[in-house]
């Protein structure tokens, strides 16, 4: 998908996670020269009706949301990919570690912990 323009905006520049159903992919903003993530959800025979609500759950919230260690909600979308049809959330992209590489290297987190 790398270089592939989704919705005449967002140029994909690489991949940042795949799982079932499920592909993360970082990308320029071609508006706003920014980078963004996009998340793709498509539907196939690994989507689970749970996968899905999740996805939409997280659009939800994003959008109600405004904190700068949060990606903010930029966009939501159908898609059509090589896949099938899908679903695409936009957010801003922050450069840091995600949360899985802070675990892996042993960081433990309580509710008064800042990793900003």
């Amino acid at each position: 998908m790398t270089n592939q323009i989704l919705k005449e905006r967002y140029q994909i520049k690489r991949p940042l996670r795949k799982r079932a159903g499920q592909c993360t992919l970082l990308a320029l903003d071609q508006y706003t020269q920014n980078f963004v993530v996009v998340k793709l959800l498509t539907f196939s025979g690994d989507l689970t009706w749970e996968t899905f609500k999740l996805f939409e759950r997280e659009a939800k919230t994003l959008q109600n949301l405004s904190h700068p260690a949060i990606p903010r909600y930029l966009d939501y979308f159908d898609i059509q990919t090589d896949q099938g049809k899908g679903f695409s959330l936009v957010q801003s992209y922050i450069n840091a570690p995600s949360l899985e590489e802070y675990i892996k290297v042993g960081r433990r987190f309580s509710e008064t912990s800042n990793v900003l």
